[in-house]
């Protein structure tokens, strides 16, 4: 048996008008080869996960390890970064004949400026190389937009079941025991695809607790009774402008009659739910208030979701530091920004030094940005470890970075932001958040695996940005109106869609 997997990663938002290019891809790194196996065995990740259950096989497959891109979530990538990919990778199909399965980790949210489903074309192009007998395994983000297109090319489809998103590694395991299966087994997995009509502001809704659990808490109940092999329930990332958006349902059984039967009701589980995925949000002043009430457990965690730069979002926008000076009085207060201009001039200034900085508005003009005498506290090379439990031990590299403080308000400064969700994006670089009485996260929910275990309270607020939970206010122009929260359908007609089935062992 011989294995190709590869990585091509990315989430896009179309609202943030900075393109992604290749450089800003580059910051995360690029792997092929031995280098591979080096950098993410045993990882939190979807390629230790592929390279876990690889090497524990029985068959003792060859792996071959292909290009591995990935990148912090962003504004739609530039077509030339797709060309780079695809012309490392198809030169290590073509140099690979005869390969028996190919494990691709993609986000499943990505945009490029020529293609809307840039992951469906590439599954096409891949399928066009290897014929119709090579296993194509997909893991995907739950957070997955999955077109008809990637449906009709790939054979194993699957995504995260959790959110705060802590299950990597156990979702690239998983796809490639069943991609395994599906090449070697006696009776092949069949894949079932159901698009849902709706979108959901990603704050709404967790595994944690509430209406989202009950569905997922559905599936693996079908799961562990055997009804099903595997299943994800996609609730598609809601900043994406595209004409033919969808959530999704898919289960994995021994037959398409179970697997179509358990992925309709998956979807029927999930838009049933619909009115419940619905964001409360505060005011920053009643935040700010409730940071400043002393009989208030704290810190206050104010969730500025719409400028996370987990979902693509610009991370410049000071709208919340702006209030936090102005009507904050004697609060401690910690926030964090891109600003690459600024980390260098405080780097060049040294510690210790106080100057006038402008911070914000850096990468989108629509961005609140903030003016004012600041002290340049420490310095940092911006490289960091992730505490978790998402992606505990997983290295980040935000470039340059400073904190500065303006009064009683720090602020981390760096040049790209990433591990947004993390403490350790504060806490490396010499804010403790428990600290603090007000800290401000630029992330939708993955910060609650890390921030609940301390936080006083977790306050969603309606800040501006690309990634606003409000989806009336987003401008859309190309998303039809024909999916709820535009259109309420009470009952949709279901189509399923099977994956095809390949493999060549018997």
């Amino acid at each position: 048996m011989k294995i190709l997997l590869t990585e091509f990663r990315q989430e896009s938002n179309s609202f943030n008008p900075t393109l992604s290019s290749l450089e800003f891809w580059h910051h995360t790194g690029e792997y092929e080869g031995q280098a591979v196996r080096d950098t993410f065995t045993d990882q939190p990740c979807a390629i230790g996960g592929f390279l876990k259950a690889l090497d524990e096989s029985s068959l003792e497959p060859e792996v071959i390890c292909g290009t591995v891109m990935a990148s912090q979530s962003g504004g739609v990538a530039e077509q030339a970064v797709m060309d780079h990919y695809l012309s490392r990778l198809i030169p290590q199909i073509e140099a690979n004949p005869g390969l028996d399965g190919i494990f691709v980790s993609f986000h499943g949210a990505l945009m490029t400026t020529d293609f809307d489903d840039p992951e469906g074309e590439i599954t096409k192009r891949i399928r066009a190389l290897v014929g119709n007998d090579t296993v194509i395994a997909v893991a995907t983000d739950l957070h997955a937009y999955i077109s008809q297109t990637l449906v009709e090319h790939a054979n194993v489809i699957l995504g995260y079941l959790t959110y705060p998103h802590v299950d990597h590694f156990e979702t690239g395991y998983r796809t490639a025991r069943i991609g395994i299966d599906a090449i070697a087994s006696d009776v092949r997995p069949v894949t079932a695809w159901v698009p849902i009509p709706m979108i959901a502001p990603a704050a709404s809704y967790n595994t944690l607790d509430g209406a989202f659990k009950e569905v997922i808490d559905h599936g693996h109940t079908l799961r562990d009774a055997g009804s099903i092999l595997d299943f994800t329930v996609y609730q598609m990332q809601p900043w994406l402008d595209i004409p033919e958006p969808n959530s999704a349902a898919i289960a994995v059984a021994d037959n398409a009659e179970d697997a179509a039967r358990y992925a309709t009701e998956l979807a029927e589980l999930l838009y049933g739910k619909r009115y419940e995925f619905k964001s409360s949000l505060a005011t920053i002043d009643d935040v700010i208030a409730l940071a400043k009430d002393t009989s208030q457990p704290k810190p206050i965690i104010l969730v500025d979701s719409a400028d996370s730069c987990n979902a693509g979002a610009s991370g410049d926008n000071m709208a919340v530091a702006e209030q936090i000076l102005a009507i904050g009085g004697n609060i401690r207060a910690a926030s964090v920004v891109n600003d690459a201009p600024a980390a260098r001039k405080a780097h060049e200034l040294g510690v210790g030094a106080t100057a006038e900085f402008t911070l914000g508005a850096t990468r989108n003009p629509a961005s609140t940005s903030i003016t004012g005498e600041a002290r340049v506290k420490s310095l940092h090379d911006g490289v960091f470890r992730q505490e978790g439990p998402a992606g505990r031990g997983m290295t980040q590299r935000i470039g340059r970075t400073a904190v500065l403080t303006f009064g009683n308000l720090d602020v981390v400064v760096c040049e790209w932001m990433a591990g947004n969700g993390d403490p350790q994006l504060y806490r490396a670089h010499g804010i403790e958040p428990t600290l603090y009485d007000l800290v401000v996260v630029k992330a939708s929910t993955s910060f609650r695996a890390g921030y609940s275990a301390f936080a006083g309270a977790i306050v969603e607020a309606d800040t501006p940005g690309a990634a606003s939970s409000d989806l009336m206010r987003l401008p859309f122009t190309r998303l039809p109106t024909t999916i709820y929260p535009w259109r309420d359908d009470p009952a949709p007609e279901w189509t399923v869609t099977y994956a095809p089935i390949a493999g060549r062992r018997a």
